[in-house]
């Protein structure tokens, strides 16, 4: 038998990434809207389904754009099934608690407590079977991708960074995210093909130490300077608080909102140094059949893209969520890029089954809020 000839192989590509936005997210969230409506939010999950299917179709690699093929009734069977199983005998042992012992009783304060537990060790489960869903409903030339680890495994590591990051007053955030990070990465599949991340957490500390002292700098700031405020006024206007000088009172309070306000813009903003470093270093950590990913996230872009998406979300009631989700994913595909060639001819379909149900759990703990 001929040996193949080299020559007729077909060469090793170099993937390119883009997003390419097209019309139609705009009459998608309107429909969502009266839909939600009228059905009183049971169309949820079909209108996210159909505003995955717009983002994902503006994804494109080598040109080609990505497939969508979860459904809103996958979505509406996990969440039903979720709520039979969890949500309902909670709500109904909780009502049977209060109502035969009242509503302060020990043993439904104990229940409520076990279900809040529950949650807490619960939500990286939830987290990974979403991810996993939807990676086994993206599809690019025909091809689609997976999780091929353990979603209690990650829970439970997911609790565990919980704890110490708690423990820790933060410190331990770049170890447990990295290996969070790392722990996922290597259980993503597309095809046959894995990914591959490795590296360690500490580039990432002198970013972190650096955020860290400034938001203590900024916090103790923000307490001296409301406090400094309230001395003067008290100074200033010693009968502050009476019915006569209701104007002072406001001033008071106006000044104490701007400070608080002032406080809460300040951090987010410090901590978007430290977002944009752990996003390039992980993206330099992660690699797809030997290519290097490089993603160029800069401070500057994420505050901008933070605060556009905060005055989107406040000026449209929630109601321009889509959008918000589009910028995202916009954000990370113009600036991703990966070094090296990939032989797509060789990747193949991956054998492992598909799991029938949506994501349940993700949707009852309200994943995509946090």
């Amino acid at each position: 038998m001929d040996s193949p000839n080299p020559a007729a192989l077909p060469a090793p590509q170099k993937l390119t990434f883009s997003y390419v936005r097209r019309p139609g997210l705009l009459k998608i969230t309107l429909i969502n809207l009266v839909f939600n409506l009228l059905t009183f939010s049971i169309y949820r999950f079909w209108g996210k389904t159909n505003v995955r299917r717009h983002i994902w179709s503006c994804v494109h690699i080598n040109g080609e754009p990505l497939e969508y093929t979860g459904t809103g009734m996958e979505l509406f069977k996990g969440f039903l099934f979720v709520f039979g199983l969890i949500i309902l005998p909670f709500i109904l042992l909780s009502a049977f608690l209060q109502a035969a012992y009242g509503q302060q009783s020990p043993a439904a304060g104990a229940v409520s407590g076990l279900f809040f537990l529950f949650v807490y060790v619960m939500f990286g489960y939830a987290i990974y079977k979403a991810r996993r869903y939807q990676l086994t409903r993206t599809l690019w030339r025909g091809i689609r991708g997976d999780l091929v680890g353990s979603a209690m495994t990650y829970s439970l590591v997911y609790f565990g960074s919980m704890l110490a990051k708690g423990a820790s007053l933060g410190w331990a955030t770049p170890v447990m995210n990295t290996v969070l990070h790392e722990q996922i990465t290597n259980e993503m599949r597309f095809g046959d093909a894995a990914f591959k991340f490795k590296g360690r957490a500490g580039p990432l500390y002198p970013t972190y130490a650096l955020c860290w002292v400034l938001s203590f700098l900024a916090l103790i700031g923000a307490a001296v300077g409301i406090s400094v405020a309230i001395y003067w006024m008290q100074q200033n206007f010693p009968d502050l608080g009476s019915k006569h000088v209701s104007g002072h009172t406001i001033l008071v309070i106006a000044m104490l909102l701007l400070l608080f306000i002032g406080y809460m813009l300040i951090i987010p903003a410090l901590w978007a140094i430290y977002s944009a470093k752990q996003m390039r270093v992980f993206a330099d950590y992660t690699r797809f059949d030997g290519a290097q990913f490089r993603l160029k996230a800069t401070a500057g872009s994420i505050i901008w893209m933070t605060v556009a998406n905060l005055l989107i979300l406040i000026f449209t009631l929630g109601i321009g969520w889509p959008f918000i989700q589009q910028r995202v994913y916009r954000y990370v595909i113009d600036r991703l890029s990966l070094e090296g060639a990939i032989d797509l001819e060789r990747i193949a379909q991956s054998a492992r089954a598909i799991p029938r149900r949506g994501e349940g759990l993700a949707d009852a703990f309200d994943v995509s809020a946090w």
